[in-house]
């Protein structure tokens, strides 16, 4: 099985599943090649027929961070696009200007040189050929060419061998992903919908097997667009997906990456190369011991870096042991792996997390303030009470929070778990570091004994 690159790049620095990190390679590029190659779809072609955002552009986006550079290239996405014509361009390896995500550059790029410097290429290729034995008339009429249909399907199938071995030659690491059919036409009157469904049936299969055969992910789709088709395909005109659409594709194959696993694993635990001297050495190095929070894959910790909501969340459902039996409603969460989502579900049942309109908001930074609400919760959670304090902490910025959160900042102080910055105050607005996270939550662990 080939080593998923991406799937290592992003647990090491986006550290989704935290507390480990996990590498199939000591010396992966902390930057993502992404190369997008196929059809409208790819391209970005709207149900009112115009170019924007396709799925490759919201993967590139779930892909990339502040943290995580994504470089991403469109360039040879193009509505009407046939397998015919992507192998086509791979033999004579035309060179096409980049299209990132702010739009047209100025530079062009052969798509050689694309495929050769990817880490991760889509594809999405086949309903065009297959298509044009589907013909519907101005009364809504549909017929099926049936052997110029199978005839398709076969071809989408030899070409996808084709292309996959040629970009397989000249980038053998690269991680490939296929985007599988949905049915275009689900508002046809329903006694043509047995036919479209074996249809897609037979294209999923087709090419699912040619993908997979050399080393390829293949994301089926047509589920998912076809519980969905009145926001995902709004117009009954036209074949080509909503943004909601495209951005239910791209969580599909971000899911696909994520939940795949990777070869022969390391999990960096202790020795880190940067907590030596740190104040918080030795909390560090007891949270590591613990399993609460580990390392990245060249050593370090990290200790200065701001902690996130959906790591903490995990860090805090692993210590305590909260789990899910069913994922929790946040609409922001649904790309994250499901061993995530579970542990957002159990701090989510055991009142640990409230959300925002149902968002989680997971990617933002946590206060001082925050972190102190999810372990006071998390306390109170485990102990089966209220912790009412005989009087609040002594911090002078504490005041205009809610009671809640008062007395949450003074249940650490009364465990001795945060002392404040200084000058009496907490500073409760300030973001949480990885050092002040694993002092406060192995602090915790020692008083409480999980």
């Amino acid at each position: 099985m080939r080593k998923l690159k991406v799937f290592a790049i992003l647990l090491l620095v986006l550290q989704l599943t935290l507390p480990f990190a996990i590498t199939a390679d000591a010396e992966t590029d902390i930057t993502v090649h992404y190369t997008a190659i196929g059809d409208s779809l790819a391209a970005g072609m709207s149900e009112k027929k115009e170019i924007g955002y396709g799925y490759a552009d919201y993967l590139a986006q779930r892909l990339g961070s502040d943290e995580l550079p994504v470089i991403f290239n469109k360039g040879f996405a193009y509505p009407g696009y046939t397998t015919e014509n992507v192998l086509a361009d791979i033999k004579s390896n035309v060179t096409k200007p980049i299209i990132s995500l702010e739009g047209l550059q100025k530079n062009s790029l052969s798509l050689s040189e694309g495929i050769a410097g990817a880490d991760l290429i889509t594809i999405s290729a086949g309903a065009n050929d297959v298509l044009k034995y589907v013909t519907r008339s101005e009364t809504g009429e549909v017929t099926f060419d049936l052997a110029g249909v199978m005839q398709g399907v076969q071809a989408v199938a030899t070409n996808y061998q084709s292309i996959l071995g040629a970009i397989n030659e000249v980038n053998p690491d690269v991680e490939l992903i296929v985007m599988g059919y949905y049915n275009p036409f689900p508002y046809l009157d329903a006694k043509y919908q047995a036919q479209l469904d074996m249809l897609v049936k037979a294209l999923d299969d087709a090419v699912g097997k040619v993908v997979t055969a050399n080393g390829g992910l293949y994301v089926k789709v047509a589920d998912v667009i076809a519980e969905n088709y009145l926001t995902y395909l709004p117009n009954p005109d036209n074949i080509h997906l909503s943004s909601a659409g495209y951005e239910a594709v791209a969580g599909l194959m971000y899911d696909t990456i994520m939940n795949t696993q990777v070869e022969d694993p390391v999990i960096v635990r202790d020795n880190f190369n940067d907590v030596a001297g740190h104040w918080a050495e030795d909390y560090i190095n007891f949270a590591a011991t613990l399993g609460i929070m580990n390392g990245f894959a060249d050593g370090s910790f990290k200790p200065n870096d701001y902690m996130k909501r959906v790591q903490l969340i995990s860090v805090i459902a692993r210590t305590f042991e909260f789990t899910g039996q069913a994922f929790a409603p946040f609409t922001d969460t649904m790309s994250y792996a499901p061993e995530t989502q579970l542990e957002i579900s159990g701090a989510y049942n055991a009142g640990i997390i409230k959300g925002y309109n149902n968002l989680l908001k997971p990617q933002d930074k946590v206060t001082r303030a925050q972190l102190a609400l999810m372990m006071a919760r998390a306390y109170e959670h485990t102990e089966g009470e209220t912790y009412i304090p005989e009087q609040l902490a002594p911090f002078t910025d504490i005041k205009k929070y809610n009671i809640e959160t008062q007395h949450a900042i003074t249940l650490l102080f009364d465990f001795e778990l945060a002392q404040g910055v200084g000058n009496g105050k907490f500073a409760p607005g300030d973001y949480v570091t990885r050092a002040q996270a694993a002092k406060i939550l192995s602090g915790l662990f020692d008083t409480t004994d999980y």
